[in-house]
């Protein structure tokens, strides 16, 4: 079970998904009134089941579309799950990989060759994500072995490959089928199909049943065959208060990326466990160069330096974790020379910060806290984030320890990047999930005017994107974020810990180092 994400230009708002699993009341004896074979999910909300068309997938997708491929974080490569063999060549324009025979679609159809490049053609003309793999310039279908053509080899496109927006359907369904109907009456690869009768209640839920006949090819999984359960409903648009309530008292089995609140409620529960399941999300700082105290890098370089992200980690009580460069530890291809690199020089060091604004003639001297140059005050506005302010409310104090007077307007995260985008702020917080750098790095900048958001900074990105070589990919994944502490106007700041709470009863959860959960394996305690 992959948990995606949609990418945070039209993001946060959808930044993690929640579900549960109801399973249980009290223990083994009070399970599910559906019965030992029955789940229940609750999951955020589900826009259809043709998952080439979202923009956004929720925590229970791949019950009905299972990825082509999965992704081993460990080793940071491409395993098999529904193909197999994936394989690319030395010069990175061509990638190979197999369909293997007796794969069976739910409605007892058999998975051929020549549905996956139908699929695949597919999402190149309608998915919102198909830039990330638009350098496939033609499909070839030899036996049951698919060559893809690229123009130039691109590492984000493999990472398509293993997330929820790019399925497996049936050549003869999308031939027949329209869009607008794809997206509920058609029968994706996967574990589950919805119930003929009543399987999309709108805005609700959605009745699934198992696919006896599947299988998989996934070796971190035991389970790569029909799963425990016979019958799943995923609920959606369930109150908060409701969600805690179930899991608390065995109604549910599980709650997938619980909020803060119920992450602090649910952690004094006996019968629950809460297991990390952050999804690589960072949040960073944009620092306008242009209209503001921050044109002097020397005022960068001490706001940078006041920040004790420890101390904001601290604050969010577990919910945080302290990020010092922009592609974090969970992302692939993160580079701890990189990290270190920020560590040691621009890290939390308020003396140094202090002497820097003297140095820069901003002193206290009418005794009131805050730094003074030329009568104008060391004052800037930040754009928080509308739905959590303990960490810049922590932050105001911490820059008030160095002589800023730090004021803060919070806004919904679209918001904050029309202002960044119209130069119309100071300092503004943004946020970016997804597991795989490219992507980031190409939008990261919603300040277009940003130095350092230039040609150079976009062919060392491009570089990066084309190496063939994973561990070389991780150098040059150092040598970009390099390029851009130079300027120190964007700033790693921290990274979303979500939790999943799992009630006593259920077994098998596998949570991967990326905060991916598979769940073929999942099933009652006996």
């Amino acid at each position: 079970m992959k948990k995606s994400k949609k990418i945070f230009v039209i993001l946060l708002s959808a930044l993690l998904t929640a579900g549960c699993f109801t399973g249980c009341k009290g223990g083994s004896e009070g399970r599910d009134t559906a019965g030992e074979n029955h789940l229940t999910i609750m999951d955020s909300e589900w826009y259809g089941i043709d998952t080439f068309q979202l923009d956004s997938s929720s925590g229970a997708q791949s019950l009905v579309s299972s990825t082509l491929f999965e992704y081993d974080p460990e080793t940071q490569t491409v395993v098999d799950n529904v193909c197999t063999d994936w394989a690319v060549s030395e010069d990175g324009k061509t990638v190979t990989f197999n369909v293997p025979e007796g794969l069976v679609y739910s409605t007892g159809e058999t998975v051929e060759p020549e549905d996956v490049k139908a699929s695949l053609e597919h999402g190149l003309k309608i998915s919102p994500y198909r830039d990330g793999y638009s350098n496939i310039e033609s499909i070839e279908v030899s036996d049951r072995q698919i060559t893809l053509n690229l123009s130039h080899f691109s590492s984000d496109m493999e990472y398509y490959f293993t997330a929820d927006f790019i399925c497996l359907i049936d050549k003869d369904e999308l031939d027949s089928l329209s869009a607008d109907e794809l997206m509920w009456k058609s029968h994706p690869y996967g574990p589950y199909a919805l119930a003929e009768d009543n399987g999309y209640v709108s805005g609700s839920e959605v009745n699934l049943v198992r696919n006896d006949e599947y299988k998989c090819f996934n070796p971190l999984v035991e389970n790569q065959g029909a799963w425990n359960f016979e019958t799943i409903t995923c609920r959606f648009n369930v109150e908060e208060f409701t969600e805690t309530e179930e899991v608390k008292n065995g109604n549910a089995g599980l709650l997938l990326s619980c909020t803060s609140d119920q992450m602090l409620e649910l952690q004094e529960a006996e019968n629950i466990e809460l297991v990390d399941t952050s999804y690589p999300t960072v949040n960073y700082i944009e620092i306008n160069t242009d209209n503001s105290i921050f044109a002097d890098k020397a005022v960068r370089e001490a706001f940078c330096l006041a920040i004790d992200r420890e101390g904001l980690a601290e604050a969010a009580e577990g919910t945080a974790t302290p990020a010092y460069s922009l592609i974090i530890d969970t992302m692939q291809s993160f580079s701890q020379k990189a990290k270190e690199y920020f560590q040691e020089n621009w890290s939390y060091d308020p003396d140094r910060a202090k002497k820097l604004l003297k140095k820069a003639g901003w002193v206290d001297n009418d005794g009131d806290g805050i730094r003074e140059k030329d009568g104008k005050k060391l004052t800037f506005t930040f754009l928080a984030f509308n739905t959590s302010t303990v960490i810049p409310e922590t932050m105001t104090e911490q820059m008030k320890d160095v002589g800023f007077e730090m004021k803060m307007e919070t806004l919904d995260w679209n918001y904050i990047h029309e202002r960044v985008a119209d130069d119309d702020y100071d300092v503004g917080i943004s946020g970016l999930g997804w597991a795989e750098p490219i992507l980031i790095l190409n939008i990261c900048y919603y300040d277009l005017n940003a130095p350092g958001n230039d040609d150079e900074y976009r062919a060392l990105v491009e570089a990066c994107a084309g190496e063939v070589d994973p561990q070389k990919r991780v150098d040059r994944i150092f040598e970009v974020q390099q390029y851009m502490f130079e300027n120190l106007n964007i700033i790693p700041l921290y990274y979303d810990n979500t939790y999943t709470a799992v009630h006593h009863d259920i077994t098998g959860l596998i949570v991967q180092s990326d905060g991916t959960t598979l769940m073929n394996d999942m099933a009652y305690k006996a």
